[in-house]
């Protein structure tokens, strides 16, 4: 009992009085926003492309699914394309082959941008998908009757930063997310706060990083929002560049134009802007000089490169990052958490800056959770229990 005090206390402190404070955010974030995670995300994709797309689509689509291994979702669909739209346009009959099939790299892409396309309407007007145990019923959000909610983004900005008002005027807060939708942007927005994502301008806005996110000196009222994976919002024109718009506008209504990317590309994608910028932006925060807290929840660890930008800090000899994450564990075969922060969690150098609070208890340089006597299942896991627990400090 005493140790999970302990590290209770860790965590709150490392909450409330860390000077610099950064927070990672994943899909989890926005399930109760009623934009799915990243299966049901493909199923509703899948059949929107058996439903309005060309029959060169489906037949393609096909071939993909069957090239792929079972558990591969929309991410991997639009990454493997990717790899054959590169071979494609290298080879000299300009075309790839998927399985037995031949393919013309202006049919590949019209599948990955009819997926974009597709993602970008679910995301922004959200889908609930049935589940026949929990009596829940499809639900599909369109234009004219949306079905995102914002009030989960809504309460957590309320709670790290109006109910906290002290720890802001003190500290730096960052945020950084893989998520495509705009509620945490939004949600600052909606609290009066001023959101810093590289674009330059008002409603529509240009792409103008270097000098966004140059300012280091921000006052307490902005903050920095970095979208590593792009955003439905983010439009590549081919005569205006990269354009922060608003849906629906005749001069940039083409939702195939959407800047989203797979993470499985991203090596690629993020040696190029805008990416390139997001992610050094990430890079220099974690290598900062002075203590440094990196918070995550609703990240599954599941992007290679920005685990990867995460461990080389954690690594450095002069670094003082410390991660906390808010993360259900998988408990499955000889995985604990997840093998990633598994692996940091033992890892002799690292483990000790390391921190999970899971469904089970609170992590820290080990794989055995730390629990209160015959607590039940935290939730802080979930993103409405984060907020719960930064409102309140209760972990139960």
């Amino acid at each position: 009992m005493e140790e999970f005090d302990s590290r209770l206390e860790n965590l709150k402190q490392l909450l409330t009085s860390q000077s610099r404070q950064n927070w990672l955010f994943g899909a989890g974030i926005s399930f109760d926003s009623n934009i799915p995670l990243m299966y049901p995300l493909t199923k509703r994709v899948e059949k929107i492309i058996e439903d309005d797309s060309e029959a060169k689509e489906k037949e393609i689509l096909a071939a993909l699914k069957a090239d792929l291994t079972d558990d591969c979702h929309v991410e991997h669909y639009l990454s493997h394309l990717g790899d054959l739209l590169a071979i494609s346009e290298r080879s000299k009959d300009k075309a790839a082959h998927l399985g037995a099939n031949r393919y013309t790299s202006e049919e590949l892409r019209n599948l990955y941008l009819e997926i974009i396309k597709a993602i970008g309407g679910i995301v922004r007007y959200g889908y609930v998908a049935a589940n026949v145990e929990r009596g829940i019923e499809e639900e599909i959000g369109n234009a004219e009757s949306p079905i995102v909610e914002i009030e989960p983004h809504f309460k957590f900005i309320e709670a790290l930063l109006i109910n906290q008002s002290n720890l802001e005027r003190r500290s730096k807060t960052t945020f950084f997310t893989t998520n495509y939708d705009t509620l945490l942007e939004d949600a600052l927005a909606l609290h009066k706060k001023v959101v810093c994502d590289g674009f330059s301008g008002g409603a529509v806005g240009f792409w103008n990083a270097e000098r966004e996110f140059s300012n280091t000196a921000i006052d307490s009222n902005t903050y920095h929002l970095y979208k590593l994976h792009g955003s439905i919002d983010w439009h590549r024109d081919n005569n205006l560049g990269l354009v922060r718009a608003r849906y629906g506008t005749k001069y940039l209504s083409d939702p195939a134009n959407i800047m989203i990317y797979p993470q499985a590309t991203k090596y690629v994608e993020t040696q190029k802007d805008p990416f390139a910028s997001l992610f050094l932006g990430l890079r220099k925060t974690l290598m900062a000089g002075e203590q440094n807290t990196l918070i995550t929840c609703g990240y599954s660890f599941g992007d290679d490169h920005i685990n990867a930008e995460i461990e080389s800090a954690l690594r450095s000899e002069s670094n003082q990052t410390t991660v906390i994450a808010f993360i259900q564990e998988a408990q499955r075969d000889d995985v604990v958490v997840n093998k990633t922060l598994d692996d940091w969690l033992s890892c002799p150098k690292i483990g000790s800056r390391v921190y999970v609070a899971g469904e089970l208890g609170i992590y820290h340089n080990s794989t055995t959770p730390l629990a209160e006597p015959e607590a039940n299942n935290y939730n802080w896991w979930r993103f409405d229990g984060l907020t719960d627990f930064i409102k309140t400090g209760d972990a139960s």
